[in-house]
């Protein structure tokens, strides 16, 4: 067994192995209760992906190479290899599946986190279950069926590499978090001041535009225009016109009839917050060591959606999962965890439930406290070095 000292005795591979099999437990229980609810249709099935489901059978492969969807190519990339492996799976089970196989592996990412942590121990695959069976997480898949998980678990292992010191691999993480949801970006702030500081090199970043571009080149060689492939998310920023869409943000607040200027003022709100984020991480003189890599990359995805206009009920997604690392990398810090999974849980109900038990307006102020407490506690990271 391996020590937090570094030291080994003759037990260790039993015990890993002990650990591997408690999350394989883990995770069989966790895609059981996803199994539970494999007939549970939403109006998103309904209007979008079990029509985008339906083009990759009928289309095959060629399907990515057409604009059925408002997603990006790499999705429709998984649906068309969940056809083409579980063809008798009905449709509603089958967009569900890229989604739950990509719960295991945000598990595994987390489970990898907290190991750095705790090299012995079971509290790893704790963090691991706690995951899997996070209300969010759950119904995200195995209800819902969207892809928040998809892109949650490459910035995941983004993360992980970035506390390991492997910026080009990290990178890599985050350019194909990138090619599955824009809502990446809301790791952006923490990656522009880990370059600031040197953490990430300048040839590290270039690596982002150039993935998303070889996972786009299947699509590109299917028919799809290469402006169209370029501009997809810019397309979708337009879809809905609604300053939150039941996002527990500080735009649940305001009304839309004030949509374009608010709309306005929230990115430069956003801008402002965010450029004094990366000013004063770069200033600081605290070592970027892995624990404030994990407190700095969950005040980036806590504070971008909670600042931004035109979110989602969905968009706190990986600050739901991050959270949950947070708490058992800073058992003191649990609270985070639980204010950030309630609010975001709640968010879901009047879409998923038809009912609002908790008033969304009362949301926002959960979520805020909790981004209080991170930036709070960053703070303190930062400014440590320079106390006397």
């Amino acid at each position: 067994m391996q020590h937090l000292d570094g030291k080994t005795t003759s037990d260790g591979g039993g015990a890993q192995l002990a650990d591997y099999a408690a999350v394989a437990l883990a995770a069989v229980f966790a895609v059981y209760v996803r199994y539970m609810f494999r007939d549970f249709i939403t109006s998103d099935f309904t209007n979008f992906t079990s029509v985008w489901y339906s083009a990759v059978q009928h289309q095959g492969f060629a399907a990515a190479g057409t604009p059925v969807a408002n997603y990006t190519p790499p999705y429709l990339y998984l649906l068309y290899w969940t056809s083409a492996v579980f063809p008798r799976l009905p449709p509603v089970m089958a967009v569900k599946l890229p989604s739950i196989a990509f719960d295991l592996v945000c598990a595994g990412a987390v489970f990898q986190i907290v190991r750095l942590r705790y090299r012995t121990g079971l509290v790893p695959v704790w963090s691991a279950l706690t995951v899997l069976l996070a209300p969010t997480v759950v119904c995200n898949s195995g209800m819902w069926g969207q892809a928040d998980s998809i892109y949650a678990a490459f910035l995941l292992v983004c993360i992980l590499f970035l506390m390991r010191g492997q910026a080009a691999l990290a990178m890599i993480a985050f350019s194909l978090a990138l090619s599955i949801k824009f809502q990446s970006m809301f790791l952006a702030p923490a990656l522009c001041a880990f370059w600031l500081r040197g953490l990430i090199r300048f040839r590290h970043l270039l690596l982002v535009p150039l993935i998303y571009a070889l996972v786009m080149v299947p699509a590109w060689l299917e028919g799809r225009p290469a402006m169209d492939l370029a501009t997809v998310y810019l397309t979708q920023s337009g879809t809905y016109h609604s300053l939150s869409k039941d996002a527990p943000n500080l735009y649940l607040w305001l009304p839309d009839r004030f949509y374009d200027p608010l709309v306005i003022g929230g990115l430069v709100l956003m801008t402002v917050i965010g450029s004094f984020y990366v000013w004063y991480v770069a200033r600081s003189r605290a070592p970027l060591d892995p624990p404030l890599i994990l407190k700095l990359c969950l005040l980036s995805v806590l504070m971008t959606p909670f600042f931004l206009p035109k979110m989602h009920d969905r968009f706190f997604f990986v600050a739901d999962v991050t959270a949950i690392v947070y708490a058992f990398y800073f058992p003191r810090q649990y609270p985070v965890a639980i204010m950030v999974s309630f609010a975001s849980f709640f968010a879901y109900q009047r879409f998923l439930f038809h009912y609002t038990l908790v008033p969304l307006k009362a949301l926002p102020f959960v979520m805020g406290a909790a981004l209080l407490l991170v930036a709070l506690s960053v703070q303190r990271s930062l400014d440590e070095p320079a106390a006397p």
